[in-house]
């Protein structure tokens, strides 16, 4: 092997050992997860939705009203959620809890996000959120600005 070939191939092991060093000291905060760290899962079937808690090691289920449609659904980590067409539904793995919170078809969605713990829904007049550990929605009204 010729020596600029050894130097190379050097350099290529040590860069490699080098980000697994990275990986393993930073994972986390370059967004690296272990797939132990989801503990709650969804499953949308027609006029149910299922929910299971790994750490409880439990399911719950909620009934879909006849014409009711899902407009977004998430799980990650603690929470899963599904925003229907007149009701969120937030579950806790942590509590294996369901609870749900009215929307009015008037009240129009603007955004919805599931992360770790939460789930968060916006409509143009309030702002919703679940916790994971409280296993319920809270709400307040948005101040609007006029037009």
């Amino acid at each position: 092997m010729m020596p600029e070939h050894r130097a190379e191939s050097r350099r290529e092991l040590l860069f490699a050992g080098t980000l697994a060093l990275c990986v393993i000291l930073f994972g986390p905060t370059f967004g690296f997860t272990a797939e132990t760290d989801k503990n709650a899962f969804l499953y949308v079937i027609p006029r149910e939705i299922l929910f299971f808690s790994a750490q409880a090691g439990q399911w719950a289920s909620i009934r879909l009203d006849p014409g009711e449609r899902i407009f977004h659904r998430g799980a990650d980590g603690n929470v899963a959620a599904v925003v229907t067409s007149k009701r969120a539904i937030g579950f806790s793995a942590v509590l294996n809890t369901l609870h749900e919170i009215g929307l009015p078809e008037e009240e129009t969605l603007e955004a919805f996000r599931v992360d770790g713990n939460a789930a968060t829904v916006l409509t143009r007049r309030r702002a919703i959120g679940f916790s994971a550990q409280m296993g319920k929605w809270t709400a307040i009204d948005r101040f609007q600005l006029g037009p």
